[in-house]
C-alpha cells in the first residue's frame, strides 16, 4: 500500500470516536500506542509522560488549546489518569498518563455483544416471489 506521505499514520477506531469523541480517540490510541513501548513503570502502571507542547508536536493539525481540552475531558471522564507527581523538580509542568484500562474495558465489553446490537426487523420472506 503506498501512503502519500512517508510518516506513521495515526490510528483511529470508529466505535471508540463514536463514544468518547474523535479528537479524544485519536489521543486514546495514541496513548495506548506509547504505553506499549514505554520503560516508565511506578505504582505498578506503564505511564507516558508529555507536556502540552510535546502532544502538539505529535498532533500538529490540533491547536494547543484543542489538545488541552481533548485531555481534561478524558481525564474528566476517567479514561485517562493523570500525574505530575513523578517530576523531579516541582517547576516541572509535564504530565504523567496511563490509559485507565478498566474503564475502557467496560466502555468496549459489550462491543460485540449480540444484546447490545440493534434489533433488525424480520426480513424473512421478503424475496420470496409473489404468489
Amino acid at each position: 500500500m503506498n501512503l502519500l506521505i512517508n510518516e506513521p499514520p495515526l490510528q483511529v477506531l470508529p466505535s471508540l470516536a463514536v463514544k468518547v469523541g474523535l479528537n479524544e480517540a485519536i489521543i486514546l490510541q495514541q496513548l495506548h500506542f506509547k504505553t506499549l513501548i514505554s520503560t516508565h513503570i511506578h505504582d505498578g502502571h506503564k505511564w507516558v509522560y508529555n507536556s502540552y507542547l510535546q502532544w502538539k508536536k505529535e498532533f500538529p493539525f490540533w491547536s494547543e488549546k484543542t489538545i488541552k481540552r481533548a485531555i481534561r475531558k478524558l481525564e474528566d471522564d476517567s479514561y485517562i489518569i493523570s500525574t505530575d507527581e513523578f517530576n523531579k523538580y516541582k517547576i516541572d509542568k509535564t504530565k504523567w498518563y496511563r490509559l485507565n484500562y478498566t474503564k475502557l474495558g467496560y466502555l468496549t465489553m459489550g462491543q460485540h455483544d449480540p444484546s447490545n446490537e440493534t434489533k433488525r426487523p424480520d426480513t424473512r420472506g421478503q424475496s420470496d416471489p409473489i404468489k
